[in-house]
């Protein structure tokens, strides 16, 4: 049944090929230094690698918007988003992929009675347009460098036009590879913890993990996207929002891989913590910002008079209107899904304010007198116990999301060799290995109570209260590595009993 459940991620991720690639050589194509054909192998073959060797899984920010719990949810939700994205990009207007996403996500939640986390929400799409600013900001000023480049150049034309073609190559392959490891997880990521591959060996010397299967997989109809649909969007990327010639397709490649790396880098962000610099944050960009903003900077520069602002017009509103159809979609899907189908969207999670979590409130420093109004209770949905507390008007509404997650009810079976079966155990530390394997078979009632049986062992210590920037990267690597191990370990027979 997973792998039914994977097509709608493969979907995904041909609708981001037919969209993505247009961002890279769209301008190179349209300037015709770069055959289309030309450009979608390479695409393909360093989008590829990047997935495969560097594939980072779910994003944290997005798993914090909404952590779309059922397999059957995340099925519903991939196609909803995918069906928003070919929608948008048969008009052949280039959509920004992570926010379509962004709205299908918050159609799960309403659906589902979850709490969408608005902090993250403004992260998020604070990201979109720093992303879109800083793409025009540095398209622009690589237009000065490149225009007193060949002004100074003693070189003949045909040997700028060779360099820049060569160029147009080389920087194309690198934004791919970046596109490759920051993006499949929007396809496939949510299928990590339920991978159907098995570990493949050939040989002594080659060896293949059931998430690098996975993200594979999911590489591959990135591929057949880019053959199959990217020119349309191509042509919009590369001249109909503004005409760009071959040095200025450089230009625009060279601010959008900029971008890419800035925010999307660990080794970067790594070495900046390491020699104490402020780091950039890694949040989930959007290419398709990146390279809209990187076009306009260089209009802008040029003066702005042959900048056709009804395609720009056009290609913004496409940005609102996407997110929006998705939630939409995503809504009705899930209900058809549903009570149709009668698939499992949303796992039966409850939440009970019981003498345990009263307890655990309390050692959090939260004051547990304005709780007897919900104690003993039971409640179906988040959104309930969420709209209870707000009622009292006591907590804050950061202090009501601790509350509720204490109270949650979900219940967990250590078992390490579910880690091994898809190659996840790659993943975590020996320590860390070892202290699950020495709870191995025990069962736990809510996520809390593992974290706190985890906490005795230092591999999976939180650094509280964190002194420095590295300490909170440790602190945020730790709680994405219990997310895997929650959704992994979840066992809802004899839930009674624990």
């Amino acid at each position: 049944m997973v792998y039914f459940y994977l097509l709608s991620g493969l979907f995904i991720g041909w609708s981001m090929g037919a969209n993505d690639t247009g961002n890279i050589f769209g301008a190179a194509v349209s300037t015709r230094m770069i055959k289309f054909r030309q450009a979608a192998l390479i695409a393909a073959i360093f989008y590829t690698l990047g997935a495969f060797l560097e594939g980072s899984g779910p994003s944290g920010t997005l798993g914090r918007l909404g952590s779309i719990d059922a397999i059957g949810g995340a099925f519903t939700v991939a196609l909803a988003a995918a069906l928003a994205i070919v929608a948008i990009v048969r008009l052949g207007i280039p959509v920004a992929v992570s926010q379509t996403i962004v709205g299908a996500i918050i159609g799960w939640n309403y659906f589902s009675g979850r709490i969408t986390d608005f902090n993250s929400l403004i992260t998020i799409a604070s990201s979109w347009i720093i992303a879109f600013i800083v793409s025009a900001a540095v398209a622009a000023l690589f237009f000065y460098l490149m225009r007193r480049w060949i002004n100074r150049s003693r070189l003949h034309l045909l040997e700028q036009d060779m360099i820049i073609r060569y160029a147009l190559v080389v920087f194309g392959a690198i934004a791919a590879y970046f596109l490759g490891a920051n993006t499949i997880a929007n396809a496939i990521g949510v299928f990590v913890p339920v991978t159907p591959f098995k570990d493949l060996t050939i040989g002594s010397m080659f060896s293949l993990t059931g998430v690098q299967q996975l993200y594979l997989v999911g590489a591959l109809s990135v591929v057949l996207g880019i053959y199959t649909y990217s020119h349309k969007v191509m042509g919009t990327v590369g001249h109909e929002i503004y005409k760009l010639s071959p040095a200025m397709a450089l230009v625009a490649l060279l601010a959008e891989t900029f971008v890419l790396f800035l925010f999307s880098s660990r080794g970067l962000h790594n070495l900046l913590l390491s020699i104490g610099l402020p780091a950039v944050p890694l949040v989930p960009i959007s290419s398709t910002q990146a390279m809209v903003g990187a076009v306009l900077g260089i209009g802008l520069a040029k003066g702005g008079k042959n900048i056709k602002y009804n395609v720009l017009g056009k290609v913004s509103l496409a940005w609102i209107v996407a997110p929006l159809m998705a939630f939409l979609l995503s809504f009705v899907a899930l209900y058809i899904s549903q009570n149709v189908f009668e698939l499992e969207v949303r796992l039966p999670i409850t939440y009970t304010v019981d003498k345990a979590a009263v307890k655990e409130i309390e050692q959090r420093g939260l004051d547990t007198k304005h709780l007897s109004f919900v104690n003993l209770r039971t409640f179906k949905t988040e959104r309930e116990l969420y709209k209870e507390l707000m009622e009292e008007d006591f907590y804050t509404p950061e202090e009501i999301k601790i509350i509720i997650s204490i109270c949650e009810n979900y219940p967990l079976l250590v078992n390490v060799e579910l880690l091994n079966k898809g190659g996840l155990n790659r993943r975590f530390t020996e320590e860390q290995l070892k202290a699950l394997s020495e709870l191995d078979g025990k069962k736990f009632k809510r996520k809390w109570n593992l974290a706190q049986a985890l906490s005795e062992y230092p591999a999976w210590k939180f650094i509280e209260p964190p002194q420095t920037r590295a300490d909170e990267e440790h602190n945020e690597d730790l709680k994405s590595d219990l997310e895997i191990i929650y959704k992994v370990f979840y066992f809802p027979s004899d839930n009674n009993n624990l």
